[in-house]
């Protein structure tokens, strides 16, 4: 029997325009869209879908994987992480021809999806639909009754029910053996829709090592946790979370309980020695719902971690700021942990308490000043529009996020996603601005409002944060950093005129760009800018708009599109300067084909005060 699991496409091209979107989903805590501007083909993949953020669908690779070992002829594709057209993805589908084919959805996918699934039905009327993912209506008996299309749900976490399901289509399909399936809906001749009650949780060392071939393009997964190198392997080492969230899907949906599942230190370490014999990878992320859960796992799998000699790997995980202590982070830091995310979401206790988060803010800021002093990097995560938030809890929240120690932050709107208790509560109260499921696609657009805020005005507080966020950012940096300096000197050392023009290309963090150009400006060094027209109005504030050229043709550096206009700029004593928002220009070859243009040798300079 050929199964086929997909990870369906899920974009729009730009057009008259307009900007399109690329969106994730499997594999991510909850579906959300990032804007794209390239809608450039190659042989059936658009690579303007790929570079940036990409989870790796681990349900549907660890099924894939258990569907192997049991002897089916399985195949897992991941069009987003492949950036495939949807023809291409039809193509693909209609050759492989399957008996079954599993779909993970969403909620903000899920009418998309169940178009794709119509049209391939409409191919292969024999093929078996089977549906799963993280939408509420999976299991809702009348939502299976009024969707033909598909034949079979698997709900909660999946790996093990549609193992059984599986087995059950290939020997003989009945409503005895369907009804002793955990966590499925069915339909019975007799009975109408069948819903049976959710099944314990699998141990996860009973589990297979997720499938990594196949459809599943390993380069393109990425989750660059304050700059992790690419390509990068990313898995588990846990499942689960004890505390009670109010927003967490995961542990509400999936797992439909607070279960804390762990594997072993050596069946960790052995997933990734076995993985990077097959592809270099320079990074590994394990992405735990919260890793240092348990301490002695923690200093346990660090230690394993040391033994392999992985601990030359810079790897990153996610966790609890206020459970992380000293002991730890010994271990950690010989592991060779490179940076950490943690949740802080309200710089008010009341409003952590409220969303049931069960954490003390001052242990909190313990933990994130401890493991910024080991020199791990830091990613904090804060969240706007809770329970009980205000003006002044907001405002409060933004200045703790500007004075903690951290590398980079995420600023999120709550987002009530159905299936959580967020959703029940918000919904009683009547805040829920919208009930499209294609709504609920990420947290920068609010799907609510609360008892002090319009959407519109948690959007803002979003934008501002962010706003404030990089200018204390960058206040810091400089104020340790000689920019100046050291970029003057690189200038003199190069033997450079001062009545050489220098462009800078706006390619970094815009604070960035204008601190180097009036550091440029102090030493005598007669500088321009080639920029986007988004960032004119900052740019006026350093220097003279006559010495400012903008392009509107592409949001972002495109060399095929900006080489001849970047060209009538140059001239044989242009020196040309690119400010890079990380350390190691990683991301940057269009600018680089850019910065070739110039007859001197250009630089790149990074935000840590460095040539690249």
């Amino acid at each position: 029997m050929r199964v086929l699991f997909l990870n369906m496409p899920w974009y729009k091209l730009p057009e008259d325009g307009r900007e399109g979107w690329r969106g994730v989903r499997a594999g991510s805590r909850w579906p959300h869209t990032f804007t794209v501007d390239n809608a450039c083909e190659k042989d059936g993949v658009l690579p303007g879908l790929l570079g940036g953020y990409l989870p790796f669908p681990f349900w549907l690779a660890t099924a894939g994987a258990l569907a192997k070992q049991r002897g089916f002829e399985a195949y897992v594709r991941d069009s987003i992480a492949l950036g495939e057209t949807y023809d291409n993805f039809y193509d693909f589908v209609n050759s492989y021809n399957a008996d079954v084919i599993v779909i993970e959805t969403a909620s903000a996918t899920l009418k998309h999806d169940i178009a794709i699934a119509n049209k391939i039905k409409n191919s292969h009327p024999l093929c078996i639909i089977v549906f799963t993912g993280l939408h509420i209506e999976l299991e809702d008996k009348s939502f299976l009754e009024r969707t033909p299309i598909i034949d079979y749900i698997a709900y909660g976490e999946y790996e093990a029910s549609v193992m059984k399901l599986l087995e059950v289509i290939r020997d003989g399909v009945s409503d005895r053996l369907l009804s002793e399936i955990p966590g499925i809906l069915f339909r019975s001749e007799l009975l109408g829709v069948v819903k049976t009650e959710f099944g314990e949780l699998v141990g996860l060392d009973s589990l297979p090592w997720a499938e990594r071939e196949d459809g599943l393009p390993a380069l393109n997964y990425f989750d660059g946790v304050c700059g992790l190198p690419r390509p990068q392997l990313q898995l588990m080492s846990t499942r689960g979370c004890p505390y009670g969230c109010i927003f967490c899907v995961w542990p509400q949906m999936f797992y439909k309980s607070g279960k804390y599942r762990k594997r072993t230190p050596q069946d960790v370490v052995g997933e990734i020695k076995a993985n990077l014999q097959k592809i270099p990878y320079k990074s590994f992320y394990i992405d735990d719902d919260t890793f240092n859960m348990s301490k002695a796992s923690v200093i346990a799998l660090a230690k394993a971690i040391t033994e392999a000699g992985l601990n030359t790997i810079p790897w990153a995980t996610m966790g609890r700021a206020d459970r992380i202590d000293d002991e730890q982070l010994d271990a950690l830091v010989d592991a060779g942990l490179y940076s950490i995310k943690y949740g802080v979401e309200s710089a008010e206790q009341s409003i952590l308490d409220a969303s049931e988060k069960y954490i003390d803010i001052n242990k909190v800021i313990s933990g994130i000043q401890k493991t910024a002093d080991r020199g791990i990097k830091v990613h904090l995560t804060f969240t706007f529009g809770l329970p009980g938030d205000t003006i002044e809890t907001i405002e409060k929240t933004i200045d703790l996020a500007c004075e903690l120690p951290c590398d980079t932050v995420q600023f999120s709107i709550a987002t009530p996603y159905p299936g959580t208790r967020m959703y029940e509560m918000y919904k009683e109260a009547g805040w829920l601005q919208s009930e499209n499921w294609e709504d609920y696609v990420g947290s920068t657009k609010a799907v609510s409002r609360t008892e002090n805020f319009t959407g519109e005005q948690l959007e803002f507080y979003i934008s501002e944060a962010y706003r404030r966020f990089n200018i204390s950012k960058q206040n810091k940096i400089f104020s340790k950093c000689a920019y100046g300096k050291k970029l003057n000197n690189e200038l003199l050392s190069r033997n450079i005129s001062k009545d050489s023009d220098i462009i800078v290309l706006q390619c970094a963090n815009i604070y960035f760009t204008k601190h180097l150009i009036k550091e440029l400006n102090s030493s005598g060094w007669n500088v321009k800018v080639f920029t986007h027209e988004r960032f004119m109005e900052d740019l006026l504030e350093v220097m003279n708009g006559e010495h400012i050229s903008v392009f509107n043709n592409v949001k972002h550096f495109d060399f095929e599109k900006l080489h001849a206009s970047f060209c009538r700029l140059l001239s044989d004593s242009t020196m040309i300067i690119a400010p890079c928002s990380n350390s190691d220009g990683v991301g940057y070859d269009e600018v680089r084909k850019i910065m070739a243009l110039g007859s001197l040798p250009s630089i790149m300079f990074s935000i840590d005060g460095n040539v690249i």
